[in-house]
Formats: structure tokens, C-alpha cells, sequence
């Protein structure tokens, strides 16, 4: 009986165009998944139907609401792991390989590694205890090996996780919906001593693709897009649970008092802007506290 060693899931929500790109790029990959299954968050069957049109062969899982990222995250690892895949690639529908063999030098690092690999990616940090936020990874810790251990791989980043994690229970929390998820779900792992890895290679590429390689990062609040202001919502809440469920109270207390810092500073961009950071920032803490994770914005 032939081992199932790689598949893959795509999460989307209503992006079938997007999707379609992001689907034939992952099976271009030299080493392409085993089967691909798109989880589908759509209320209808637009995407369905341009799949079996396009792509029949790649399977399909109509949700039948929004489950979120993390929602349908929980929802492909589960449903590829108890199928027995040893290792499933937890994907966005706007966020492909970075190049053809991106896969491939994944699958062998994993398969290399000689401790407990829980997943490798392309970009990770590790994280400060007392802040929460990431510790960006230098390029010299990068430049000294293959790989270099991370706390976590931020979603979008190709995620390449282990199925026998997922087995053991560790799985996205769908209460987070959106944000967050996927560092919730690294800390778990780390909790059960999985090692999380990113390939040196194919991240220093991407800094230089990106030209980020002398990236400096600055304490400035930048003005965001009114479109995109819904996000603090979830980053915030998110993130204050994430870390009390870890035990990073400190980080809890700084993130209160950073978002709240910024919702004075966002009045410098006008009244309008402050206010709607000011309503977003008071419905995650008080959510937060309420423990409304039903809640949508």
C-alpha cells in the first residue's frame, strides 16, 4: 500500500478567481500534493461549480457559512489527517507558493529533520513573552544553517504541518475565526513538543524578493485603510486570548495598553479615523471580556 505522504487544503471564502491562480500554481510545484481539497466557506456554489468545471479532479467541502480561517482550518487538517496524510499544507486562496519548488524543499526538510517536526514554512519569528509581539528574525540567524527553529509561522507563510499533531488534537481554535489562529495553534504545538522550522533558503529569498533584507521596523502608527480598519477587531481580542491561554500575562497587559495608546495617537489622522479605530478597539475588549467569540464586525 503506497504511503500518503503530502496533500493539501485551500481555504476559501468567495475569491473563485483567485482561487483558481492559487490552485494551479500549488500543482505546478515539482513536488505537488498527493490530493488537494479546497474547504469552502461560500454560502453558495459559485466556487463549486467553476472547480468542477476547471479542476474535477481537486476535491471539494462546501462548509456552508464563514467559518474563518481558523474555522476551515480545523476542517481540512482534520479531514486530511484522518485520512492518513503524514504531512498537509494549510493554505489561503490569495496566498500560493512562492516558487515552483517551494513544496518540495519543504517536504524534505521536514522529512530530514531528526527531532519532533511539527510543521516547517517559509517565514517565521519567535515571539517576546512579555510583549506578544514577533522578534523579527535576523538574516544572520538565517545565513548560520539549513533551517532555523521559530515559535511560530504566521498563516499565509505556506504552512506545512504534520498529521499526527493534528491527530493528538492540535488543531486551530474556530472561536478565533480570524486572526491569531495560526499562532494559537504553533504555541499548542510547541506545548507538545513539536519542533517548528523554516527553511533558510527560501526565506532569505523572499526578503530579497520583497526587498526586506535591510528592513527596519519603526514604533510609528501608520494610517491604515478605512476598509481594512475591521481587522484590528479581531487582532486585538484575538490576541489578548491567545495570550492568557498561554500563560503570557504580561503580553496581555501590553497589548491592553498599546491598543489603547493607539487609539489616542489615530485622532492625529483626522476624527473620523480615530473614532473608528476608538469603536474597534472598545468592542475587542469588551468582547474579549464578554467572551463573545460569536461576534462578527
Amino acid at each position: 500500500m503506497t504511503e500518503k505522504t503530502f496533500a493539501a487544503f485551500i481555504v476559501t471564502y468567495n475569491r473563485p478567481d483567485i482561487l483558481m491562480d492559487t490552485i494551479q500554481k500549488i500543482l505546478d510545484q515539482t513536488r505537488p500534493p498527493d490530493k488537494l481539497l479546497v474547504v469552502d466557506n461560500n454560502d453558495n456554489d459559485d466556487t463549486k461549480n467553476k472547480l468542477a468545471q476547471l479542476y474535477p479532479g481537486v476535491a471539494h467541502l462546501k462548509v456552508g457559512h464563514n467559518s474563518g480561517f481558523a474555522g476551515g482550518g480545523k476542517i481540512g487538517l482534520q479531514t486530511l489527517a484522518q485520512e492518513g496524510y503524514k504531512w498537509v499544507l494549510w493554505a489561503d486562496d490569495n496566498d500560493p507558493p512562492y516558487t515552483r519548488d517551494t513544496l518540495e524543499k519543504l517536504l524534505q526538510l521536514g522529512e530530514s529533520y531528526e527531532g519532533n517536526c511539527g510543521q516547517v514554512g517559509v517565514v517565521g519569528h519567535k515571539i517576546n513573552k512579555r510583549t506578544g509581539l514577533v522578534i523579527r528574525t535576523t538574516n544572520e540567524e538565517l545565513e548560520k544553517g539549513e533551517y532555523l527553529e521559530v515559535d511560530t509561522i504566521g498563516g499565509g507563510m505556506i504552512k506545512v504541518i504534520k498529521g499526527e499533531s493534528v491527530l493528538k488534537g492540535i488543531v486551530p481554535d474556530p472561536k478565533l475565526w480570524f486572526g491569531f489562529e495560526d499562532l494559537d495553534h504553533d504555541l499548542s504545538q510547541q506545548k507538545a513538543g513539536y519542533k517548528i522550522l523554516v527553511h533558510s533558503g527560501l526565506f532569505l529569498d523572499l526578503r530579497k524578493k520583497w526587498n526586506r533584507l535591510n528592513f527596519k521596523k519603526t514604533a510609528t502608527v501608520r494610517k491604515k485603510e478605512e476598509s481594512v480598519l475591521w481587522r484590528d477587531y479581531y487582532s486585538i481580542r484575538n490576541s489578548m486570548r491567545v495570550m492568557v491561554k498561554n500563560g503570557y500575562y504580561l503580553a496581555f497587559f501590553s497589548i491592553l495598553f498599546v491598543s489603547i495608546a493607539k487609539t489616542l495617537v489615530s485622532y492625529k489622522y483626522g476624527f473620523r479615523y480615530g473614532r473608528l479605530v476608538t469603536q474597534n478597539t472598545f468592542k475587542a475588549v469588551r468582547d474579549y471580556g464578554l467572551s463573545r467569540w460569536y461576534k462578527r464586525i
